[in-house]
């Protein structure tokens, strides 16, 4: 393990191939930089470049080559496979063609747990035009990629399998951009251009699944799906800016500051320097030890604010950018212009309420009520709990809503989402104190969860599941009983879980 500091006052941490690291990363990241020794990456992390000791910090790309093969000419059309692309120099290892050049986001877009690796393919060595808060200025035909990857046995990266590639392509000098999809095959040895939207089948190895495997039908976008979210107005390009680049990314071996190596290689049209602390930069949203609220922003920023903007939706005016001050987002106290999904006065966010905001129902959601609705189907159940646990960190309600006096009667209301896969909400209230009985079973009749088993206090109550049983495993899909008993009240509810 090797350790260089950064000009941001981090550190840079480079390490042997050999290293038991990420399959798709190992092979993707160190491709890019041709078939070099694993002795080299280490002694480049050391060193850095060619000036000897550790004020030099490491770089993660020596030399900038020249992008002569993924040039693509939209008058011309997309190419039909990637193949025909220019994208690999051997498609069937998936190894880049020199020129292109790797980078990560601080914030991803949930993608229904696909991994990605992305590439930025510049015609020959023409460069960017840097902006630290705007959006960058990319030469004509620029191509930005993103491949995908799948595991074919729940996390075990060595099974882990590329099932799409997404180009985003610069029409010539002007300012659009069109996006289109390839599919790639079992063999993974060529992916085809998708005319329109596609949903396939895969099959994943699970073994705590019922059955041993679960299934994912998987959304390849359609060509005007693109545009929906890349517009003009949230910015054609959503990944490429100093806020989502401004951090480390692992270049095979050295993992070091990346608006450093870009620098370095000249691909900015001015030099940016190596003070990076007064450039924007979103948090990592899994990463624990950044704020709570940066980590929620940066979340929804990177995955709702593309359209959520000020311009961006005729039929909501909320504004979900990072940069936004929480009181101007129109989202506070305010009521869903278009459904409160089954809830009593339910506003987009109810500070200290997650379970009464309509924003992460949203996301729980499975049906045409769904948040993101493109290419998805199936919740982010750790984006939805990041989100909640911010909006419950709000603070209490300031103001009493009707429904949050003592009800009159018992009742078990709505339960949402419903079908879910992931998460599930459902409410009840009482009308006296006593002891309550909540729980799960399945169609036979067979206790499969117990959720509640305790006095509880009149007034309205919210539990959730996670779809798993006593035992901490997964139930299997299909539709199950709620139950819930207070004294001589009883009262069931159907719930529907999808997998």
């Amino acid at each position: 393990m090797l350790i260089c500091p950064l000009p941001d006052g981090s550190w840079g941490v480079g390490r042997d191939l050999a290293d038991d690291i990420d399959a798709t990363d190992q092979r993707m990241n160190s491709r890019a930089f041709g078939a070099r020794p694993a002795s080299w990456l280490l002694s480049f992390a050391l060193w850095g470049s060619s000036l000897p000791g550790w004020a030099q910090p490491a770089v993660g790309i020596e030399e900038r080559v020249a992008n002569t093969s993924l040039l693509i000419d939209l008058n011309a059309g997309p190419p039909p496979t990637i193949s025909a692309s220019g994208l690999f120099s051997d498609v069937t290892a998936q190894i880049p063609s020199p020129g292109l050049i790797p980078y990560s986001v601080n914030s991803q877009l949930w993608s229904d747990g696909a991994h990605k690796t992305r590439f930025l393919a510049l015609p020959g060595t023409t460069q960017v035009e840097f902006s630290p808060d705007g959006a960058w200025g990319f030469p004509a035909n620029s191509v930005l990629v993103k491949n995908f990857y799948l595991d074919t046995i729940r996390d075990d990266p060595d099974s882990r399998r590329i099932v799409e590639t997404r180009f985003l392509v610069k029409v010539g000098d002007s300012h659009e951009w069109r996006g289109f999809s390839y599919r790639w095959n079992q063999a993974g040895t060529d992916a085809e251009l998708l005319p329109s939207g596609w949903t396939e089948r895969y099959t994943i190895v699970d073994p705590e699944a019922p059955g041993g495997e679960t299934h994912v039908d998987y959304t390849f976008p359609a060509r005007e799906d693109c545009g929906r979210c890349h517009t003009f107005g949230g910015g054609p390009v959503l990944g490429l800016r100093t806020a989502q680049l401004n951090g480390v990314h692992d270049y095979g071996g050295v993992i070091t500051h990346q608006l450093r190596t870009l620098n370095h290689i000249g691909l900015f049209s001015r030099d940016i320097g190596e003070d990076y602390s007064g450039f924007p930069r979103w948090e990592d949203p899994q990463t624990e030890t950044e704020s709570l609220e940066g980590r929620a922003r940066s979340y929804l920023a990177s995955n709702c604010s593309p359209c959520h903007h000020p311009g961006g939706l005729r039929r909501t005016e909320i504004d979900l950018r990072y940069d936004t001050p929480l009181a101007q987002t129109r989202t506070v106290g305010v009521p869903s212009q278009l459904d409160d999904l089954g809830g009593i006065n339910r506003s987009i966010i109810s500070p200290g309420d997650a379970a009464n905001s309509v924003l992460p129902l949203r996301m729980m959601a499975l049906d045409n009520r769904r948040m993101p609705p493109l290419a998805s189907g199936i919740v982010d159940a750790r984006g939805a709990a990041l989100v909640s646990r911010w909006i419950d960190a709000l603070g209490t309600p300031t103001s009493v809503r009707g429904d949050h006096a003592a009800p009159d009667t018992f009742t078990l209301r709505a339960v949402y989402p419903n079908p879910f896969n992931a998460w599930t909400t459902m409410a009840f209230s009482l009308g006296e104190a006593g002891h309550v009985k909540l729980a799960i079973h399945d169609a036979a009749g067979r206790r499969v969860r117990s959720l509640v088993s305790a006095v509880r206090e009149p007034g309205h109550h919210r539990v959730s599941w996670d779809g798993r049983d006593e035992t901490g495993a997964r139930a299997a899909s299909g539709v199950y009983l709620i139950s819930l008993q207070a004294g001589t009240n009883f009262r069931t509810r159907k719930l529907t879980l999808l997998k």
